[in-house]
């Protein structure tokens, strides 16, 4: 009985799809061949329909990053995630939901991809199919990623190693449930071979805006994979990191017209998914009104309960927003504290008197206070990656490369020196160490609960004790088998060809 629920879970969450340009509609009709795609409209509908998925959940934003968080040592939102105790059979009932709605995602883009593919010049132009295909082929990459990221052992250089993807190119019916896990390395062959292809088809970002994917958060995403695979444990001095740093550099050197840097960072959040800080948002219809649980993508009242309750007075030493370890202490002396945090009232009672001190830049106001904040005050977005932080990855590419101490470090100075608000001062490094330790501060003070580039850095940067940060800031070893997680039972159960990955049963 147990194994047939879990089918009839996969099998509904597989069937639908969505036919809207609107990023806000619920998907609407079933993915099969009577509503199969015959024009370009559908084509376009099939495509925009990928988009709800990543950005009205919490697969891709609040529901993951808060765990990420607990898992780098900088808070402690989750126990189980900052212990790293999660196993299939202790494991949260939540995660078959992650699971699921990355491969709702896959699944939404392997239809809009299959049938794309069917059109022909007569309906649609080539240079036109290529740009939605490139579309489709790198929300599929995105989400191929983040099942890497959480679920397969991604930091591997073993390209042999058998925890890769479990990898669908096709719509998941029950008469293909069985299916094997890639490799790591025809895992990231799959998934690069997708976003190159994006790279080279999709529109660039001044025709999309940052509510749509384009050719320059497609590059970046890549040079993040690099980053993130060959990066790991202190990796050095490798092609692939000269790549990621060449990207980066591009980027940069851009100009690109609606993406730069803003001087105040207040603004930046005030502005949420219309700043020019954005290249990939997670833009909501509605300012995330219309339905608080599923349209903001944060689990904003989890982050709020977790944060420091003020009474009639709270000591500026207990104001800690749910760092822990040595994070609060230099988080607080920098000037993006104030910014980034603030007083919040719970999200739905207007007349709750508890006060949070939380992360008022991902939190907002709450369903009440922020529709009644004049400004409104209740832009949900998801800040998947941000202007600033091409300085930040260019300073640490850098070190990585076999540049100077002074050198590495100009990038992230001459990011500093654009903000007026707060105004931050030169940092000036004497040595490797110091510089890596503030490469590794700086991306958790700029992106802390953002994308969950902190997390990241946190198995790349090594303390001054030679640990890994992660390590550092809690005070015990990692396993590494434990970095990732479980694939949960509504996978394991029904597939008989999937294997679990090890130390995590």
């Amino acid at each position: 009985m147990k194994k047939l629920i879990y089918i009839l879970l996969l099998t509904l969450f597989f069937g639908v799809s969505s036919c809207s340009d609107e990023l806000n509609i619920t998907p609407s009709y079933e993915l099969n061949e009577v509503n199969g795609i015959t024009n370009e409209g559908k084509a376009e509908d099939a495509v925009h329909g990928i988009y709800p998925y990543i950005v009205q959940g919490n697969n891709y934003s609040g529901g993951l990053v808060y765990a990420l968080a607990s898992r780098s040592g900088l808070a402690r939102f989750s126990t189980s995630d900052y212990n790293m105790t999660t196993t299939q059979t202790n494991n949260s009932p939540s995660q078959q939901y992650f699971w699921l709605g990355y491969y709702e995602t896959i699944n939404a883009a392997n239809y809009a991809i299959n049938g794309i593919n069917k059109l022909g010049s007569d309906v649609i132009s080539d240079d036109r199919k290529s740009e939605l295909l490139a579309e489709a082929r790198f929300l599929k990459a995105f989400a191929c990623t983040y099942v890497f990221w959480k679920y397969g052992h991604w930091w591997e250089s073993n390209d042999e190693s058998p925890y890769g993807i479990l990898y669908r190119d096709d719509l998941a019916t029950v008469d293909n449930l069985q299916v094997g896990r890639l490799s790591v390395g025809d895992s990231y062959d799959r998934i690069m071979a997708d976003i190159d292809f994006a790279i080279e088809n999709l529109p660039d970002f001044k025709e999309r805006g940052n509510r749509y994917v384009s050719k320059e958060f497609a590059k970046i995403f890549k040079a993040k994979i690099l980053l993130y695979r060959y990066g790991f444990n202190d990796g050095r001095n490798k092609p692939e990191l000269e790549e990621a740093l060449a990207i980066v550099d591009e980027i940069l050197n851009s100009n690109i017209p609606g993406f730069s840097m803003q001087s105040d960072l207040a603004q930046v959040y005030e502005d949420s998914w219309d700043s020019d800080e954005n290249l990939f948002s997670g833009y909501l219809e509605q300012n995330g009104n219309a339905d608080i649980w599923n349209a903001s993508s944060y689990y904003f009242s989890t982050l709020i309960t977790r944060g420091t309750l003020v009474w009639d007075w709270t000591t500026e030493s207990q104001i800690t927003a749910g760092l822990v370890n040595d994070a609060a202490s230099w988080f607080k002396a920098d000037g993006r504290w104030p910014i980034a945090t603030g007083l919040m009232r719970y999200p739905y009672n207007a007349t709750s008197n508890f006060k949070y001190y939380a992360w008022k830049k991902v939190c907002r106001l709450g369903q009440y206070w922020g529709l009644n904040a004049e400004p409104q005050d209740n832009k949900y977005n998801t800040y998947f990656f941000r202007y600033s932080e091409l300085y930040i990855m260019k300073s640490e590419l850098l070190a990585r490369t076999g540049a100077s101490v002074a050198e590495a470090i100009e990038p992230i100075n001459t990011m500093r020196s654009l903000r007026t608000n707060p105004v931050l001062e030169t940092l000036n490094p004497t040595s490797e160490q110091e510089l890596m330790d503030l490469i590794f501060k700086e991306y958790s003070l700029e992106t802390f609960l953002e994308n969950g580039s902190a997390f990241f850095a946190s198995l790349r940067m090594k303390n001054a004790d030679g640990v890994l940060w992660m390590e550092g800031l809690k005070g015990f070893s990692i396993e590494f088998n434990k970095i990732c997680y479980p694939i949960p039972d509504v996978e394991m159960l029904v597939n008989r060809e999937i294997i679990q990955n090890p130390d995590l049963e």
